[in-house]
């Protein structure tokens, strides 16, 4: 399975997914237009990625700001890797990543990981 690279912009966030270390990034803004479009094949990607994940899987998002369309696809992405979680002797870690200032981006992950049965890492940055 090769790598996911899509380099980011002003709207859009980059994403790193290396399959085989079970490290997948997203840093930036995603404040896209059509959401869908950026995030069918990162969505396609993880799915392929399940199919034979890594013992250990760290999802790291280092979002500065997301739209409400954006969080619903960002939410496709958690339900995956909670399906990863469940399999014998593999495990999923997210690293939520915020600015202290930045109240609403922590209280955005605190949501998440109410809604999820995965283990949040809140990163301080």
């Amino acid at each position: 399975m090769k790598s996911l690279n899509i380099k980011g912009d002003k709207k859009s966030p980059s994403i790193v997914f290396e399959p085989y270390s079970g490290y997948l990034l997203i840093k930036g803004k995603s404040n896209l237009e059509n959401p869908t479009k950026f995030y069918e094949p990162v969505i396609d990607w993880v799915n392929e990625y399940a199919e034979d994940p890594a013992i250990k899987t760290t999802l790291r998002i280092e979002l500065e700001y997301f739209n409400s369309s954006s969080a619903k696809h960002i939410m496709k992405l958690f339900r995956i890797l909670e399906e990863i979680n469940k399999l014998p002797k593999k495990s999923v870690v997210v690293q939520w990543c915020y600015d202290g200032a930045d109240h609403s981006m922590k209280e955005s992950g605190d949501d998440f990981n109410s809604m999820l049965k995965l283990d949040f890492d809140f990163v301080h940055l």
